[in-house]
């Protein structure tokens, strides 16, 4: 199948005008550029399932398609044909189920007229998606993991373990344990930078924060005749400048304090002195110059640009920098990867990490009005979606690490293994909170005021505490 022309995910934001929060939620993904030409994907026999799905027949299926171009669409694509000629009267369409859409696609559910296949309806990290489940939107996927494939492996055996955080409800009450959503490819926070720049300055990468300081010392003395500074981040961006406040407070501080604080509904961030040092430390990268130069006026698109041609040595971003950037990256750049510092002292695992995956959904049938929901041919869809053929095309030409087992991560992210190896708990960036517009607000405008210099760190904890209270008062009178 032939790509159609295409237009670019950043292209798409700036022409949809996306907002920050949306253009922060959008950015954790590939992109839809144009592949190398590669073999259509095959797909894995008709499943013949040992439980939990019935005997499948063709209908009409609506699949959503997160990029409507490129080599992710024309896996995806290829899948519905397969389908059509493999169950007779099989009808697939696409719909556009990325950011942009979002509140179309909700309002489509609330009405009863669900896509068949949908991504974000639940994330057990996220607890505005619970709705989806404590209203009984969502098929329960519990049965169909143990389905035995083609291959011989049942099917909930196919994933990495350690995203059943996302997939799984883990709360209390009747429906905990079940599986509402299957992931797809997922990525992880870390420190990416120049690999021929460190070459060439004499510099390795390290482990620990009082490490990484003196290594940003060491750069901006070795890179300013090249007008090379330590830190690539975009100042305009808030969420971007806030990822190394999250680390920093998960390393120092831990996960508990963190969740207790949005969530709790009593804490403050005063109450834990671990905060203020968290802030003060992050203060260092502003108050010892190692931001590159600009940066308080280059949007995450340009930023990520900027550190590609050689402005700076290092950027903290997803996995997923590489394929979302695709179209400025010089063919000769080498990336390297590693884990954002430890923090000597700190009271945070340092197996725990930031990230994500795509989670997909199929709609109970019982609340769809507007359609007879096909339940047996949306989780065959899925399973050869989810087969370890597309998931490694999809991770050779997009750069993506595959949520299934046994997918190799593509090689110009082969230094991120150790990493997702040694990650035995993925929290959802950004601590599950950034689906909430007034709590990612306190928290990250803070962090912004602090990367652009207008306030201090004792500022920051002060404004982030009133700005909770604020918003914890707007939630008692009833606001959303």
């Amino acid at each position: 199948m032939c790509a159609k022309n295409v237009i670019t995910r950043r292209e798409f934001l700036r022409l949809a005008g996306i907002t920050t929060v949306g253009a922060a939620l959008a950015a954790c993904g590939t992109q839809a550029t144009e592949a190398p030409p590669t073999a259509t994907v095959a797909a894995p026999a008709a499943t013949e399932a040992t439980t939990g799905a019935a005997t499948i027949e063709g209908s009409p299926i609506e699949i959503g398609v997160m990029w409507e171009d490129g080599d992710w669409y024309n896996i995806v694509t290829e899948i519905g044909a397969q389908l059509e000629k493999d169950y007779p009267g099989a009808k697939v369409t696409y719909t556009f189920n990325n950011t942009a859409s979002d509140a179309a696609r909700e309002l489509r559910w609330q009405a009863g007229d669900p896509l068949d296949v949908d991504v974000f309806r639940f994330v057990s990290q996220a607890r505005n998606t619970w709705t989806y489940v404590d209203n009984d939107y969502l098929t329960d996927l519990t049965p169909y993991m143990q389905d035995v494939l083609p291959t011989g492996e049942k099917w909930g055996d196919t994933f990495t373990a350690v995203l059943d955080s996302f997939c799984v409800d883990r709360r209390e009450g009747p429906t905990k344990g079940n599986v509402y959503s299957i992931p797809e490819s997922y990525g992880v926070m870390c420190i990416q930078y120049n690999k021929k720049a460190f070459d060439e300055m004499g510099v390795e990468p390290v482990k620990t924060w009082p490490e990484f300081l003196a290594l940003c010392d060491d750069i901006n003395e070795k890179g300013a005749a090249k007008g090379m500074k330590p830190i690539c981040v975009s100042g305009p961006t808030a969420p971007y400048c806030a990822h190394y406040w999250d680390q920093m407070c998960l390393r120092l501080v831990g996960k508990e304090p963190v969740l207790d604080f949005f969530f709790g509904g009593t804490s403050h961030l005063r109450d834990n002195p671990d905060f203020l040092k968290a802030a003060q430390e992050i203060q260092k990268l502003y108050d010892n110059g190692y931001f590159m130069d600009g940066y308080d006026g280059a949007d995450f698109t340009g930023a990520q640009a900027l550190f590609f041609q050689g402005k700076a040595a290092m950027i903290h971003m997803g996995t997923w920098l590489i394929s979302e950037m695709g179209d400025v990256v010089p063919p000769d750049f080498e990336v390297g990867i590693m884990p954002f510092p430890t923090y000597p002292g700190g009271k945070g695992l340092d197996t725990q990490n930031f990230g994500y995956t795509f989670g997909w959904s199929v709609p109970n049938p019982a609340k769809a009005t507007s359609h007879e929901v096909n339940v047996p041919l949306a989780i065959e869809y899925l399973k050869r979606f989810s087969s370890k053929e597309a998931c490694q095309r999809r991770a050779e030409n997009l750069s993506t690490i595959s949520a299934t087992k046994g997918v190799a991560p593509p090689a110009r992210l082969a230094d991120v293994r150790p990493i997702v190896e040694n990650t035995t708990d993925v929290i959802f960036y950004y601590w599950g909170m950034h689906l909430t517009q007034g709590l990612n607000d306190l928290w990250w405008n803070a962090a912004q005021a602090l990367f652009l210099g207008k306030i201090q760190a004792e500022e920051m904890i002060q404004q982030i505490d009133d700005e909770m209270d604020k918003y914890r008062e707007l939630q008692k009178a009833g606001s959303s």
